[in-house]
């Protein structure tokens, strides 16, 4: 029978959801070995956080003592001369299996700029809890060099969470102990912004009677009409737009370590779907003309560029004279007209309309949905 040791009973139990949609709970911990050395243990799958503390509780009696003194941890000369800065280069080669290359990209950059930056040439045993509080500290009175703003909670969030990634496979491999876990993370207290978008007739009546650009007129009535991201709309072969309905099953993407500026992903979500477009978009269709050469649908040989773009969008919003907003609110003032009681469609054709889950619309856009709940019960 296996042996180990505990300092507490301090535990954590987890709530995750299976692909087959099926909840269960984990239990996580730290356990000592005769030699000092600190693991966290995992006992996974327990149908409920009852069984969980249970289950946790039939380990600790079966197979830990608790003790109430240090471990003089023996050194491991072989853990001393592991550097994250070595260490990152063999993380970074297994992302390519789970992660798009855009996503690796991002990566790599962000470690570049926020955690090589300080621990490139450091042991990794020295990411101590003191170490890392430092860390958060420091990344948190950042500023953004294009704004002189400080970064988003959200952004620092991705940052703090690629670092734990990355100690997370450190622990696996080679028993350092994620010590990101006891660092506690800011709380979030900024107010949040309200979200920006368009009304239909603020699109139809003010913005597309500027656009003179055919290209742009279907590109940017597409996007406002079909919700999907740019990278879908740029991607679209010839092919895939027939009269009254639109497949889409690839995106571009830019951020690429090759030679190549662009290449062709799948979608963000991973799924392939043909969904019917509405009159808008139907009657942009019979009037735009593709260019003859090439098989992208709006760029010809190659997908339009987003600087283009965004450049050309900016010029025909300020013509209109209308309050800027990003592309990508041309996808939020979608699914808000959706949702809207003019229109007044449900959740899950919404999420099919756009590819994204029944939860991530309901958490991006509950202010809207709370509004028509207060005004259906108004009238009861």
């Amino acid at each position: 029978m296996e042996h180990y040791y505990i300092r507490s009973q301090n535990h954590t139990t987890t709530e995750r959801i299976l692909k087959n949609g099926k909840k269960v709970w984990d239990v996580s911990f730290r356990i000592y070995t005769i030699d000092g050395d600190c693991k966290k243990k995992w006992i996974r799958g327990f149908a409920s956080k009852r069984m969980a503390e249970q289950g946790y509780l039939d380990f600790i009696t079966q197979h830990c003592e608790i003790i109430h003194f240090n471990f003089k941890r023996k050194k491991d000369p072989v853990k001393e001369k592991l550097i994250v800065g070595e260490l990152f280069k063999q993380y970074m080669a297994t992302l390519g299996n789970v992660n798009k290359q855009s996503v690796v990209y991002d990566k790599h950059n962000i470690f570049r700029l926020y955690i090589l930056s300080k621990y490139e040439n450091t042991p990794v045993d020295a990411l101590t809890k003191e170490e890392l509080y430092q860390w958060q500290d420091w990344l948190w009175a950042q500023k953004n060099p294009r704004t002189n703003g400080y970064f988003s909670h959200k952004y620092l969030t991705k940052i703090r969470g690629y670092l734990n990634h990355f100690l997370q496979w450190i622990e696996q491999r080679y028993g350092f102990t994620n010590n990101l876990t006891e660092v506690q993370k800011p709380k979030n207290r900024t107010q949040r912004k309200e979200m920006q978008i368009w009304t239909r007739e603020m699109f139809d009546t003010k913005f597309l009677p500027v656009v003179d650009n055919p290209t742009y007129r279907a590109l940017f009535t597409f996007m406002f009409y079909t919700g999907r991201r740019k990278g879908e709309l740029f991607a679209l072969y010839k092919t895939d737009v027939k009269a009254d309905k639109i497949t889409f099953n690839k995106s571009v993407n830019r951020r690429t370590f090759g030679a190549d500026a662009w290449e062709i992903t799948e979608t963000k979500s991973y799924k392939s779907c043909t969904i019917p477009v509405c009159k808008p978009v139907q009657e942009e269709i019979k009037q735009y003309t593709p260019p003859k050469e090439g098989k992208f649908y709006f760029g010809g040989e190659e997908p339009l560029a987003p600087t283009s773009v965004e450049r050309y969008f900016k010029k025909y919003t300020e013509l209109a004279g209308l309050p800027f907003i990003r592309i990508h609110d041309l996808r939020h003032s979608f699914v808000s007209l959706m949702l809207s009681r003019e229109v007044g469609a449900n959740l899950l054709v919404v999420s099919d309309l756009i590819s994204d889950t029944v939860e991530q619309v309901t958490k991006t856009y509950a202010h809207l949905i709370a509004d028509d709940v207060n005004t259906a019960l108004s009238k009861i």
